[in-house]
């Protein structure tokens, strides 16, 4: 379950309605009355509510008593209390991870069986190259239940510009630098198939946000550096490219505001390699206009902890 505690997957009724996929395309459905595909989503929606919860107690439950389950590593587990014991195990290292599943076929193959073929992703995604993960799932129906009782998944990389990205991995996450009457917020996350990091930021002074915006990081194959993309809520937007100086990033800015100005800066990070949590940024050779506007001195900007997750 490294991947995705993939039960999900299993679950994955998203039956016409594409529950976690909004962009996907509805699955190929075989059979079953309407009714059933209501009573297969809303099994579904039952191990989600579960999942979300982290009840590894509630899980177990909706499987077959003698079900079994074999993830993308090739492990075995048969019985509802060895599937107990693997959800149970995965919540204490998961760190709030949740689960999308899109259901490519729903197909019965009796009234009371249903074979469901599709793939599954977390979020935040795991470390590493970006994979996608493929199940194989059948439920039966029991007591008027549709209960799990077989479950097989595999896992394969997908194309995308991590290996580029990866050298920025270190931003993702939430961070803050405070001064005497603001402070700075920032938040990072990775794009699906890790194509981009994307970024969120706002400025607080005296208590209320006078700025905030989105940057999305990527990869320019025609440079062949990373580049970024901002844009503000007054209507400003810029690029920048980013070069590594030995542990420092520096990030060359070029940009418009929202009344044609332009606008040039040269902003750095500067990283202590024994300090994963923190790092110093600064901001030179700032232009707007024709007017050099003074250097920004550097601050310290230090990571958040984890929100803890609420059940």
């Amino acid at each position: 379950m490294k991947l995705s505690v993939s039960l999900a997957l299993i679950l994955s009724l998203s039956v016409a309605a594409n529950i976690f996929s909004e962009d996907s395309a509805p699955p190929t459905i075989s059979g079953g009355s309407t009714s059933e595909l209501v009573a297969l989503k809303a099994a579904n929606q039952a191990f989600v509510k579960a999942f979300n919860h982290r009840d590894a107690s509630a899980i177990a439950e909706m499987w077959d008593e003698d079900g079994d389950y074999i993830d993308e590593t090739g492990t075995h587990y048969v019985g509802r209390d060895a599937i107990h014991d693997e959800f149970e195990n995965y919540f204490h290292s998961s760190c709030g991870r949740k689960i999308k599943v899109h259901a490519n076929s729903i197909r019965f193959l009796r009234p009371d069986i249903v074979l469901i073929d599709g793939t599954s992703e977390v979020d935040p995604a795991p470390e590493g190259k970006p994979v996608v993960g493929r199940f194989s799932a059948i439920r039966i129906k029991k007591d008027g239940k549709w209960l799990l009782t077989s479950v097989r998944e595999s896992a394969e990389e997908v194309p995308s510009n991590y290996e580029h990205l990866k050298p920025l991995e270190w931003m993702i996450g939430e961070w803050v630098d405070r001064e005497d009457s603001s402070s700075i917020y920032t938040s990072a996350v990775w794009s699906k198939n890790k194509n981009f990091i994307l970024r969120k930021f706002k400025v607080n002074l005296k208590g209320r946000i006078v700025l905030s915006g989105t940057q999305r990081v990527g990869w320019d194959p025609i440079r062949k550096q990373i580049k970024s993309w901002t844009f503000d809520t007054d209507g400003g937007v810029a690029e920048g490219y980013w070069s590594r100086h030995g542990s420092n990033w520096v990030v060359q800015k070029v940009g418009v505001l929202q009344d044609g100005t332009r606008a040039t800066a040269t902003n750095t990070y500067i990283f202590n390699e024994n300090d994963e949590d923190s790092f110093l940024w600064k901001s030179e050779n700032r232009i707007v206009g024709n007017i050099h506007e003074p250097d920004i001195d550097q601050v310290k900007v230090v990571r958040l902890p984890p929100a803890l997750d609420s059940k």
